[in-house]
């Protein structure tokens, strides 16, 4: 018996310990690393939310804005069935942020062809896009701005300065 107490509490006690001597030492990473430490899923959640609270409360005496109230957890009752709408609310939310951005302009940095005969380009902000298959009549130099707009079917579709656009998925 007196085994069993020792491997369940003492640990406890121990973050117990370690948490109100970070809190004294003003030290939120160790304050989180204590709250790691708990093998209790529910006692490392409240925790991790006691911790949270406590920062939320500095920053808010410090002049930074108040931190939101966390949500109160659901329980298994109130989740049950609840899962499936869920996860349409977040695949519409998804695809809402998708469609707040419209189009991307960039500058084309460097142009290569592949064996292949695709063209591979880097634009100004980092990102490298390539044809979905080839186009001899598409032409680009480096230098030169373009824009990539959502097409169909979750495809992109690149313009160039000229009149002709070419099909194209993004590789970084």
């Amino acid at each position: 018996m007196r085994t069993m107490i020792q491997r369940r509490v003492l640990p406890w006690v121990a973050v117990m310990l370690a948490v109100p001597a970070a809190t004294a030492a003003e030290d939120p990473g160790a304050a989180l690393s204590a709250c790691r430490g708990e093998r209790d899923d529910s006692k490392r959640l409240a925790c991790y939310d006691r911790e949270i609270d406590r920062l939320g409360t500095q920053a808010a005496g410090a002049g930074a804005a108040p931190a939101a109230p966390a949500a109160p957890a659901l329980t298994p009752e109130e989740r049950f069935g609840h899962e499936a709408a869920m996860d349409r609310e977040a695949t519409r939310r998804k695809e809402q942020e998708a469609r707040q951005l419209s189009e991307l302009n960039a500058t084309v940095t460097e142009i290569w062809t592949r064996a292949d005969g695709l063209m591979v380009l880097t634009l100004d902000n980092g990102q490298i896009w390539k044809q979905v298959r080839p186009d001899s009549l598409f032409r680009l130099k480096a230098g030169e701005k373009v824009k990539i707009q959502p097409a169909a079917l979750g495809s992109f579709l690149l313009s160039g300065p000229g009149k002709r656009s070419t099909r194209v998925s993004r590789v970084k």
